[in-house]
Order: structure tokens, then sequence, then C-alpha cells
């Protein structure tokens, strides 16, 4: 997710560690379980997925977003106080969903196919 400025930060994923950030030498900063983005109004809660789910949730606020990618299940679900949002994934997509990422620009969430590039889903936050 690009929060501005030359860096860009990510919580830890399935298979990665803080250290393999600085072998490639990246300015991609994988340091910490999650990351919270302001955005507006409402925080955008990022995190990996196996401790912090829609099943155990971290502190949100009514409006806010939990972010996570652990089922490898694209998802776009308003739980009422908050509305979750999973990615995907792009090297084991679950449940027959296609290899994909997500981008967050301008308000707007996009869901993207990896191997096509297209965009299949979106949502706006504004």
């Amino acid at each position: 997710m690009d929060v501005g400025g030359d860096a860009h930060i990510a919580p830890l994923g399935s298979c990665e560690f803080a250290e393999d950030s600085r072998k490639i030498g990246t300015s991609l900063q994988i340091l910490a379980d999650y990351s919270i983005f302001p955005v507006g109004n409402r925080l955008i809660y990022a995190t990996h997925g196996h401790v912090y789910n829609t099943a155990h949730l971290p502190p949100l606020c009514p409006g806010d977003i939990l972010l996570h990618g652990h089922t490898h299940v694209p998802a776009c679900e308003d739980c009422g106080d908050f509305t979750y949002l999973n990615p995907g994934s792009v090297s084991i997509p679950k449940e027959n969903s296609p290899h994909s990422y997500m981008i967050y620009e301008d308000g707007v969430f996009s869901w993207k196919n990896l191997e096509t590039g297209e965009t299949y889903r979106t949502f706006s936050i504004s």
C-alpha cells in the first residue's frame, strides 16, 4: 500500500520475514505484524490475518477497515461497524479465485487479476 514518500510499508505475509527486505535492499520495509493508515476520518488496519481477523478483531472504530489476506480469498464485506477487505493471493489463491492483488488509490480499493491486469472489483471509501 502506498502511503506517500519513497517508502512502502506492509505487514508480514505468510512467507515473509523482516530479514528478507534488508537482504534484497528494497524500499518495502516488512517490519510489523500490522500497519495502521489514517484515511480521512477512518483507519485502515492492515494485518496478515492470523492474529487479528473477523473472528478476533483489532481495536476498530465504526467505519474503520480491516484489511487482511490470511485466507487467500478476495473479499469486500460490510460487517456493520467496519468493512472487511481481502486482496486474495498472488501465489496460492483459494476457492477458485484468481491470482490477485489490491491497489488503493484516490479513495478506491481495486482488486486486480495478476494474469490479465484487469480490475475485477472496486470499493470506494468516499
